[in-house]
């Protein structure tokens, strides 16, 4: 198989009666209504996702689009001195590939498997076909894009009106949730000061002041988080407002879905 990690066999194809009734946890699979779940579920199969995987290269056509049940996904675009960004991050809240397979079909970054998991994949063009012969599908897709638009505002007002210590505590609560992650997770300074715009020395700072408040446990490259209710009131305000975003749009929100079972 192309990027992206290892299929499984295809009696594993979320169709007929080979698997049982139960939706992956995924906020996308999720919302969709019953009709369109099973146009979908008749192409979807089951991926490892692999830590350090690249699914989707930068100005490259979409072939597939990733539903995460677990793990998460770094969105990363490549600047002019060489650098690389990470812009945002997908787990269980979404979908990978979604919007671009739906429209330019081009990839305009590159998805990178940040924390390892697994999930379902199906091929762009099924999806682009879904979007324009079902309505009930493409009413999803729409509020999907919507959500992305609401959530990167709500980004450029947290970057220039919230502290690094805020922003650090709800991504971290961010991290755990979209990946479905329960325990260590594997994070590294740079990924997370690239994420706040931030130096990796303030980023330090605070995670010892967190660590040191018995809110997380830090070590090189892996972060748990002990307290969850400490944390989260120590987040900025975006926090709720991205869930009350998700409300209005009828999305669950990754906060209220359970890890996946392996």
């Amino acid at each position: 198989m192309g990027a992206g990690g290892r299929e499984t066999p295809v009696r594993s194809r979320l169709s007929g009666e080979s698997v049982d009734n139960r939706r992956p946890f995924n906020s996308f699979l999720k919302a969709l209504s019953l009709a369109s779940y099973h146009a979908l579920s008749e192409q979807l199969v089951q991926v490892d996702l692999v830590a350090g995987a690249c699914l989707q290269d930068d100005e490259a056509p979409v072939d597939w689009v990733y539903f995460p049940v677990s793990g998460l996904l770094s969105l990363v675009l490549a600047i002019e001195t060489g650098e690389s960004i990470e812009t945002s991050m997908i787990g269980v809240d979404g979908a990978a590939g979604l919007i671009e397979a739906c429209a330019s079909q081009l990839s305009h970054v590159s998805c990178v498997v940040h924390i390892g998991g697994r999930g379902w994949r199906a091929p762009a063009s099924a999806v682009r076909h879904l979007m324009l012969s079902d309505p009930g599908f493409c009413l999803q897709v729409w509020r999907f894009a919507e959500l992305q638009v609401l959530e990167a505002r709500q980004a450029a007002i947290c970057l220039a009106l919230h502290s690094a210590e805020h922003r650090l505590a709800r991504r971290l609560l961010e991290s755990q949730d979209r990946a479905g992650w329960r325990g260590p997770m594997p994070m590294t300074q740079e990924s997370v000061a690239t994420l706040l715009s931030v130096q990796r020395t303030t980023v330090t700072a605070y995670a010892n002041v967190f660590q040191q408040l018995g809110l997380i446990a830090y070590k090189r490259g892996q972060v748990e988080i002990l307290d969850y209710p400490a944390l989260e009131a120590k987040a900025c305000i975006c926090r709720k407002v991205i869930q009350k975003h998700h409300d209005v749009l009828g999305i669950t929100d990754p906060y209220s879905l359970s890890p996946a079972e392996d």
